[in-house]
């Protein structure tokens, strides 16, 4: 007869924890293994935790180690331009996802024998501090050559696949070499301050390299870390930013089927079936 797994009771840290390596791609049985839980109660965790309010998170952040490195940052930063500074983060986007108070979505998930997509991709969002620099969107799929980019000439975004859409150091640095710099640079030439140096702030996921592989031109591109459980505390992306572009991809998902399906509830879920 087979064990009974030990009772685990997970503290509110873990579990925010869990909610953000879920939302970097980290699998459900992955984390349950981590954490020696139930692949249902990581679902369960998913489901509820996204539920709690800002200051929740609040409270479990480490308000003595975000004051740290503000101070820290600070005096780091003096030398840099604030138009220079930047800031880059990741999110998962279920990308078919409809909202579930729409008809639409009550529809496909009460259809027999059909299962809400859950089909996602990993989006890296990166502005500097004056946020009048947004760089071109990193989407990571799973397909190398999606179908749906076939007849594009210029895609407005960075497209790059992975068997799990994951984000990974290769892709990350890729990324950085292709895009960061040379968008970077692309803007300091319209500003008239070319050559001046340049600083990203990037949370310490195991997917970002290290700062020293990332220090580029004789250190006129540098990267600095946000420390542990910091992060809904001082990452720029995480003060509505990211949120603020799902919303805009959703009403713009919504949008196009409406026009196309004139809202009657069967053709908007026929056009969302066909949705690549």
């Amino acid at each position: 007869m087979a064990s009974k797994r030990k009772r685990v009771v997970l503290s509110l840290a873990d579990k925010l924890k869990i909610i953000e390596q879920l939302d970097k791609g980290v699998t459900g049985k992955k984390l349950s293994e981590i954490y020696g839980v139930g692949q249902a109660t990581i679902s369960d965790i998913k489901n509820s935790v996204r539920e709690l309010d800002w200051a929740g998170e609040k409270l479990s952040a480490d308000s003595a180690a975000a004051e740290n490195f503000i101070e820290k940052f600070k005096t780091a930063s003096e030398s840099y331009d604030p138009e220079f500074v930047y800031n880059a983060d990741e999110t998962g986007l279920v990308w078919k996802a409809l909202p579930k108070t729409t008809l639409a979505s009550k529809r496909e998930s009460s259809a027999p024998g059909h299962k809400v997509s859950k089909e996602r991709v990993t989006v890296l969002n990166c502005a500097n501090s004056s946020g009048n620099h947004k760089l071109p969107l990193l989407l990571i799929g799973k397909s190398r050559n999606p179908r749906a980019f076939k007849n594009v000439k210029k895609l407005p975004l960075f497209y790059k696949s992975q068997p799990k859409a994951w984000m990974t150091a290769a892709l990350f640095t890729e990324w950085y070499d292709e895009v960061f710099i040379p968008e970077v640079k692309k803007h300091q030439k319209s500003v008239g301050k070319e050559g001046s140096k340049v600083l990203l702030i990037v949370d310490n996921a195991p997917t970002h390299p290290t700062a020293e592989l990332l220090e580029r031109e004789n250190g006129q591109f540098k990267t600095t870390f946000l420390p542990p459980n910091v992060t809904s505390l001082l990452q720029p992306m995480d003060q509505s930013v990211i949120e603020t572009m799902k919303r805009h991809y959703r009403r713009q998902l919504l949008r196009k089927l409406l026009i196309e399906g004139a809202e009657d509830e069967e053709l908007v879920l026929a056009n969302h079936s066909k949705i690549n």
